[in-house]
């Protein structure tokens, strides 16, 4: 095959021949004696069954609401505790500084994610958790925080 018919095909300026003179494609392939290939394990099928899902509690409960003091950022993990157990909690952040309050609004918003609760502002710096599955109204918690 000379040089410009090569360029021509690499180019694809010409038909590619595809001329298979090596004596490594005139072998058959040697699968099937390998035991990767063997007939007992590609006839098997595995299956799987899922468990049935447990059906979803849809009652609503009526959780204990527990007003929370702050005086600085390590009184968090009271939040985290009450929510955890189920209940609502209040809490208002009058005491602690711009920063502080961030900061504890953020691991309130992270708790309420992964525990997968909902989160109310009832003031200008009081907010409230409440648990999945609760239904404790805005008045309830308004009068738990003394806001009312």
């Amino acid at each position: 095959m000379s040089m410009l018919k090569k360029t021509k095909e690499f180019f694809g300026l010409a038909p590619y021949e595809a001329s298979h003179d090596d004596a490594y494609y005139a072998e058959e392939p040697r699968y099937e004696g390998s035991t990767a290939y063997a007939p007992e394990y590609r006839e098997q099928e595995y299956s799987y069954t899922p468990p049935a899902p447990a059906a979803p509690a849809s009652r609503a409960f009526q959780p204990t609401i527990v007003p929370v003091e702050l005086h600085s950022f390590e009184d968090a993990q009271e939040i985290g505790a009450a929510f955890r157990d189920g209940d609502a909690v209040v809490f208002e952040m009058s005491l602690l500084s711009r920063e502080e309050s961030r900061r504890i609004v953020d691991f309130a918003a992270g708790l309420c994610f992964a525990l997968r609760g909902k989160m109310k502002k009832l003031d200008g710096v009081t907010f409230a958790v409440i648990p999945e599955l609760s239904t404790v109204s805005t008045s309830e918690l308004e009068r738990a925080a003394r806001i009312r």
